[in-house]
């Protein structure tokens, strides 16, 4: 007793699920760069540099099928995310000449922090351009800016728990929609 309306339901919400466990990577791959920031900047510094397309390609993912759905331009997606994350790249190429190594302005650790300030920004306005789940992620990367900042020594006090909120917000959403297909499709 499939008909059209449960099939297209059923696809839109795998889609959705998928770039909801694709919000999670993010958030699980921020958590890693939080830590790797904070036991060595320099090497935060190129986690965070690489994070750009990773960050990029997930905006990219997430909203393609709306956008298909609603039959809006892709390209437009492709080419403002793509000028997008080439700015953040070529800011945090700025941060880095104001480091300790180059200029003398920054030391490595104020590095980390700037580095992580700017991908917070640079991924809540993608996800203003884009789908607003990004934003979500953007969110959690600021959040960790200031608890890094203020409560250094207890970061993991702060982050571990923030971290498995959302997370587990994504996967409550996730197992609510699979119950209710369950017991929608079946009576």
């Amino acid at each position: 007793m499939s008909g059209n309306i449960p099939d297209g339901s059923s696809s839109v919400t795998k889609k959705r699920h998928t770039s909801e466990f694709v919000l999670i990577l993010l958030l699980l791959l921020s958590v890693v760069g939080i830590a790797l920031t904070d036991f060595s900047p320099t090497k935060g510094f190129w986690f965070w540099m690489a994070m750009a397309p990773v960050v990029c390609a997930a905006t990219i993912a997430i909203d393609w099928s709306r956008m298909t759905r609603q039959g809006e331009n892709r390209g437009r997606l492709i080419w403002t995310q793509i000028f997008h994350w080439f700015g953040y790249v070529v800011t945090i190429y700025l941060v880095f000449i104001l480091s300790a190594k180059a200029t003398n302005r920054l030391n490595n650790v104020d590095v980390g922090l700037v580095a992580l300030l700017i991908l917070s920004f640079a991924t809540f306005s993608a996800g203003i351009t884009a789908s607003w789940r990004i934003s979500v992620v953007g969110v959690f990367l600021g959040i960790a800016v200031v608890a890094i900042a203020l409560f250094e020594e207890y970061i993991w006090v702060v982050l571990i728990p923030l971290a498995l909120i959302i997370i587990g917000a994504f996967l409550l959403r996730h197992r609510k929609s699979k119950r209710a297909r369950g017991t929608g499709g079946g009576k």
